[in-house]
């Protein structure tokens, strides 16, 4: 942020006696320093001369960094709200939001600081990470993980120095990473110093969005889970996207506390995971998490869960066949699409357009969208493993039901239950005793 003239409400002193001490360090005198800079301060210019060879002279270049993730799309927004006001309320500011590695994703400022907001290394395309930029407000808040002030020469890089900068980062609880950052920059030392006493209040409400948001994946993984334990074809395990177990067959496979600090072996699978899923969407690998989460023997394959914000977990499901990763990360050639005939015609349809399938002998009748259909597969077991990858369930030995489709549970007396995919109409789906518990389990009972 390229700006001219001096700090503003900064004591001259002190100032003088940091600019002096940035220059002797710089020049590799350490001794200077440690007398007039704050601690934490040092040790980012230490970092920033030793490991990242950064030159402080040279101005920032734009970066290439992963993308932002879709995940966090609604905790971006609410943090542009939140610096947009401190913008309105504070004025004399340039306010930033910047994603977990310290890219800038969007700028706000006032009328009188346009210009440098303009000129300034503020667009999309640059990074504010400590390795990249520096000593500075973001970075220094995203690895210290929380609210930091970096004032005029205490910034690393020269051009920064008639700013003052506060940052304040966001943690994600489940993968214990910071996932975005504010930053709010002033020539007045007063201004800055006078947001971060705000900002920690501010974003109170961001961090409950983030703690419903793992709430919701949560109860998103019991629902995969709840739908592969229908099934009945082997133990169930949902993780977060940390590894923390979070729903499914737990017994002598979870250890106390698993969902808040995950299993090493779980960790280092689920972090691999989320590597391989940034370029292919449909990976999935099989390994053995061996003792005390399973028996040595038991191999689980692991996939991917879609949630309503986006990625919310690992599904592992006990499996017999030993898999390679990129093989069950192709997608199937074949179609999806489900046919069933009507009068003179057979009608191709999508999965989704299906609300219930019911056996009648071997006739299997889709109810769906588009009316009452007879499919052409024959057999309603058929008709399970054509869907189960669509997340039908088999809540009884003569139905299958999209669960994303009932609208309506009625409680039938002693325990028993019944669905429907129609509000208007009860069509009273059997649940058999033995999968009511996981159905209420799936929806949310």
């Amino acid at each position: 942020m390229t700006c001219a003239g001096p700090t503003e409400g900064v004591p001259h002193d002190r100032r003088a006696g940091t600019l002096s001490a940035w220059g002797a360090f710089v020049g590799g005198d350490d001794e200077a320093a440690g007398a007039v800079v704050p601690r934490h301060i040092l040790s980012s210019w230490r970092r920033c001369r030793d490991v990242y060879d950064l030159d402080p002279l040279r101005p920032l270049v734009p970066a290439v960094g992963p993308p932002c993730s879709p995940r966090h799309r609604g905790l971006y927004a609410h943090l542009g709200g939140i610096t947009s006001a401190v913008v309105r309320a504070v004025g004399g500011c340039i306010a930033t939001v910047s994603d977990g590695h310290g890219r800038v994703i969007a700028v706000w400022t006032d009328a009188r600081l346009r210009r440098n907001a303009d000129t300034s290394s503020l667009d999309p395309q640059f990074c504010w990470s400590e390795d990249a930029a520096g000593t500075n407000g973001t970075g220094m808040a995203l690895l210290r993980r929380g609210v930091v002030a970096v004032r005029g020469p205490e910034h690393w890089r020269a051009e920064m120095h008639d700013w003052n900068c506060v940052g304040a980062a966001l943690t994600d609880p489940v993968l214990g990473e910071p996932v975005a950052s504010i930053s709010i920059s002033s020539r007045c030392e007063e201004t800055v110093a006078t947001v971060a006493r705000r900002l920690d209040d501010e974003l109170a409400e961001p961090r409950r969005h983030l703690a419903r948001q793992a709430a919701r994946d949560a109860a998103s993984m019991g629902r995969a889970c709840a739908r592969e334990q229908l099934r009945g074809l082997g133990a169930v395990v949902g993780l977060d996207l940390g590894g923390g177990i979070v729903a499914g067959d737990i017994g002598p496979r979870r250890r106390p506390g698993a969902g808040t600090e995950p299993d090493p072996t779980l960790r280092a699978i689920a972090r691999t995971g989320l590597a391989e899923v940034a370029t292919n969407p449909e990976w999935r690998t099989t390994f053995a998490p061996g003792p005390p989460l399973a028996h040595a023997d038991e191999l689980f394959e692991m996939r991917l869960v879609e949630g309503p914000d986006g990625p919310a977990g690992w599904l592992l499901v006990e499996t017999d066949h030993p898999g390679e990763p990129s093989a069950a990360g192709r997608p199937a050639n074949r179609s999806e699409r489900v046919a069933a005939e009507g009068d003179r015609y057979v009608l191709l349809l999508d999965p989704h357009e299906i609300r219930f399938a019911e056996a009648q002998g071997h006739s299997v009748w889709l109810v769906t969208d588009r009316g009452r259909l007879r499919a052409m597969i024959r057999g309603i077991d058929n008709m399970e493993r054509r869907l189960a990858e669509h997340g039908f369930v088999r809540v009884h030995r003569s139905f299958l039901v999209n669960p994303d489709r009932v609208q309506r549970i009625d409680q039938k007396g002693n325990g028993v239950i019944t669905l429907s995919t129609d509000q208007a109409r009860p069509e009273d789906i059997p649940v058999s005793r033995r999968s009511t518990h996981a159905v209420r389990q799936l929806l949310g009972l």
